[in-house]
């Protein structure tokens, strides 16, 4: 019987950390300093990224052609808040 009590023990725990999340903070895709501008010329994807559970900021990232880097966009400065309102504009 104690046997069987502790394999029962052991996949309940085990089952509860798996649904535990890993980290407290946000998973957001822009880590460091973003860029306060890009040539144009040289960006294959552009993606905006709202507010939600995983990351409390707004986020703007640019694809590269050439490397296919991935690069943040700052939305504080003048290109990023142009790119984000004609993204906005497209989407309506």
């Amino acid at each position: 019987m104690k046997p069987f009590l502790a394999i029962l023990c052991l996949f309940l725990c085990a089952a509860l950390i798996q649904g535990m999340p890993t980290s407290s903070r946000g998973r957001c895709l822009c880590r460091g300093r973003p860029l306060s501008g890009v040539n144009m010329g040289n960006v294959a994807e552009l993606e905006y990224h709202r507010p939600g559970p995983s990351c409390d900021v707004e986020e703007l990232i640019v694809c590269f052609k050439r490397n296919g880097n991935r690069a943040c966009l700052d939305l504080n400065k003048p290109q990023g808040r142009a790119i984000k309102e004609a993204i906005m504009r497209k989407k309506k």
